[in-house]
């Protein structure tokens, strides 16, 4: 395979180390070794050069691979001697060279076009390579909608903690599970039947008179919240909870 293959990335140009290892003739884990040991010295700095990334072989698996900008390659590149050596380095400055032209001018395939018109190549390793790197692009793309997704839902999810867990409080919902159940509605079903706990006009559920014990002698509270609208409801303290626990099976004889 003698063309050489870069892409890019927020409009910036890289050559992939496998691909490089490739043309050179040298070994990709001992490529790789040598990246490694350039981030050692300006870790910082030659981030931005060499980009750790992933690729999927021909049998599936994954392994590493950095993507390596004009200024990286150039530093990896450099030692490597001999006329085929020259060669490849004259052949990736024109690549790098045609890529910035193609930059500049706006007119340039997106990564994904180029790897898409690969898949047509009658060279059977570049269609697998160029499948490959869809692949990852994909899962990329996923993770990319994941992550959007979690930001919409992440206000629910901070109302969820605020709501549920504010104080140290403990919701029956909790407790419920501590229990087996799926859901606080069997325990309070529960509490209610012996008299315990009721549900009020605002839907909020109280203890009985006889048992206004739990309030005052912190077994249990009502928890107001800073979100408009919210209910305040009954939770439970840690001594709450374990009084629960332990007159459970208690209850549910009362209630045979």
């Amino acid at each position: 395979m003698n063309d050489i293959v870069l892409e890019t990335q927020n409009r910036k140009i890289l050559a992939s180390s496998r691909e490089s290892a490739e043309k050179f003739a040298k070994n990709h884990d001992k490529v790789c070794r040598d990246i490694r040991n350039l981030l050692k010295f300006q870790p910082t700095k030659l981030a931005i050069e060499f980009i750790e990334s992933e690729y999927i072989s021909d049998r599936g698996r994954t392994y590493t691979e950095f993507l390596m900008t004009r200024n990286g390659f150039s530093l990896l590149c450099m030692g490597f001697t001999g006329e085929k050596a020259l060669e490849w380095k004259l052949k990736y400055i024109d690549a790098f060279n045609k890529m910035e032209e193609e930059l500049k001018s706006g007119n340039y395939l997106s990564e994904e076009e180029k790897l898409k018109l690969q898949l047509f190549s009658k060279d059977p390793l570049e269609v697998a390579s160029a499948h490959n790197k869809l692949v990852k692009l994909e899962v990329n793309k996923a993770t990319a909608s994941l992550k959007a997704e979690n930001e919409v839902l992440k206000p629910k999810a901070d109302y969820h903690d605020e709501v549920l867990n504010k104080d140290g409080l403990i919701t029956t919902t909790v407790i419920a599970k501590d229990l087996g159940f799926k859901s606080a509605v069997k325990l309070n079903q529960i509490l209610n039947s012996n008299h315990i706990i009721f549900k009020n006009q605002d839907g909020t559920w109280c203890p009985y008179a006889d048992y206004e014990w739990l309030i005052t002698e912190n077994y249990a509270d009502y928890q107001s919240y800073d979100v408009n609208n919210a209910i305040p409801c009954l939770k439970w303290t840690e001594k709450g909870r374990k009084w629960i626990v332990k007159n459970y099976n208690h209850w549910m004889n009362n209630l045979k």
